[in-house]
């Protein structure tokens, strides 16, 4: 059966590991089919603490879903068969099951070579072409049915695929030869399946469930390839196109956890202590404690539910996830800039909002030269007109933004203040999607950028 991957953004935070882990263990309860929990990035520090916490395996790290060759083969258990068969005894195979090609395998299931039904033809009018005497064809017959198939198997001038080739690559070769079936085989040279011009009119896409997301710039590389079925999110209506009418749950909450939990609760199905926990984080983070204007009376309901079965205390314990994630001199500057960095683009320019949550806003200010040349760098290489670094204080509860860019200036222009160091401090400003990228793009709109 193949997988269903339910899968968060790229620069994965706690919230979108969470839901993914979450949103696979309802799945499972609800729903038919193999799902399996995704991140489409690195683990960051503060996730690995939260997981470790509540005893929870890393979501499988998925760097691109287009489509590979091991997506073409098919479901069944492969057919092959070992080195010391003879040939009488692989004959009646051929004709049990079917086949025109068959693998030869070691006992490791390693790919040793193939034979056809054409070779074992060839083989046989070939023996007995030259035949003087017919009573000397049983005698021969018996010769050749007692030969081992490696005696016999092709060995050179395979043409055989790895598990994790393109599948565009593999249509190219597979038009341009002769061959009817093409053996797939695994980084060890194990065999997997057998392909053909047949596999290519049935392409099976990847099958994702996407959480926390619903933009192409922040889906894992290759998304376009695969086939959604289903998005879960909190954020604005992105760009991603589905092949059929999906299920699409969007709603304008504080934390795609805060949607899961409560699809837990609304069927009454049981959260475990450690999996309530989980989901508390990815609420308590996104949110920053409550205190981002992202947050709303469901985040904070669906929050006191699942106090109440992990047991937790939500400030005290989201106070411990910012003060064990969120240390800077853990990250070099552009590892800080790009671990939630997000793109934004208008007709006439790019640019990128990264931001930072930290309890220890002073220990930052150390850091805020460096950073300043990091992000000029940035801006030039990326072609971005201007770049933002949101760095919010928790308890403070604002945030010191950086900018740089040849473009900068409409940073400033934007929230009505002048800086020649580039950093405004915005008091009262928690969320770059609320309170800070509809600032900007008003700002564009009035210089007639947009």
């Amino acid at each position: 059966m193949k997988a269903i991957y339910v899968i968060g953004h790229k620069n994965p935070d706690i919230d979108a590991v969470a839901a993914a882990i979450a949103y696979r263990e309802y799945k499972e309860a609800t729903d038919q089919g193999l799902y399996l929990a995704a991140m489409a990035g690195e683990m960051s520090d503060e996730i690995d603490f939260v997981l470790e916490a509540f005893d929870f395996a890393p979501p499988l790290h998925i760097k691109n879903v287009k489509t590979t060759v091991e997506d073409l083969l098919d479901e069944k258990e492969p057919f092959c068969v070992c080195r010391d068969m003879n040939l009488m005894e692989l004959s009646n195979l051929l004709r049990q099951q079917e086949l025109k090609t068959v693998p030869v395998v070691d006992e490791k299931e390693r790919l040793l070579g193939l034979i056809t039904i054409g070779d074992m033809a060839m083989l046989f009018m070939n023996s007995l072409l030259d035949v003087g005497d017919l009573a000397e064809t049983p005698g021969i017959l018996g010769k050749l049915l007692n030969k081992k198939v490696t005696d016999i198997m092709k060995i050179r001038d395979l043409i055989l695929f790895e598990k994790d080739e393109a599948a565009e690559e593999a249509r190219k070769l597979m038009l341009s030869t002769r061959f009817r079936n093409y053996p797939v085989v695994d980084e060890e040279n194990r065999f997997l399946g057998i392909i053909s011009r047949y596999h290519l009119l049935n392409m099976r896409r990847k099958k994702l469930i996407l959480v926390d997301h619903n933009e192409k710039k922040q889906a894992v590389d290759g998304v376009e390839e695969a086939e959604i079925l289903e998005i879960v999110d909190h954020h604005r209506v992105g760009d991603l196109q589905t092949i059929s009418p999906i299920y699409f749950h969007n709603e304008p909450v504080g934390s795609t956890s805060t949607l899961v939990a409560e699809k837990f609760i609304n069927m009454k199905l049981t959260l475990s202590q450690n999996l309530a926990g989980l989901l508390l984080s990815g609420i308590l983070s996104d949110t920053m404690l409550f205190k981002s204007p992202t947050t709303t009376g469901k985040d904070l309901s669906i929050a006191a539910k699942l106090q109440e079965i992990s047991g937790l205390e939500p400030l005290s314990w989201g106070k411990a996830i910012f003060e064990n994630s969120h240390q800077l001199d853990k990250r070099d500057d552009e590892e800080l800039i790009f671990e939630d960095l997000k793109e934004y683009s208008s007709e006439e320019l790019i640019f990128a909002i990264s931001q930072i949550e930290t309890v220890d806003l002073a220990s930052f200010s150390r850091r805020k030269t460096s950073l300043l040349k990091s992000m000029q760098e940035i801006c030039e290489r990326k072609a971005y007109a201007f770049i933002c670094l949101m760095v919010t204080g928790i308890l403070e509860e604002g945030t010191e933004l950086l900018f740089a860019g040849e473009k900068s200036s409409l940073v400033e222009q934007a929230f009505g203040l002048h800086s020649e160091k580039g950093e405004i401090f915005l008091q009262g400003v928690m969320s770059r999607k609320k309170q800070v990228v509809p600032v900007i793009y008003e700002a564009l709109r009035q210089q007639n950028l947009l």
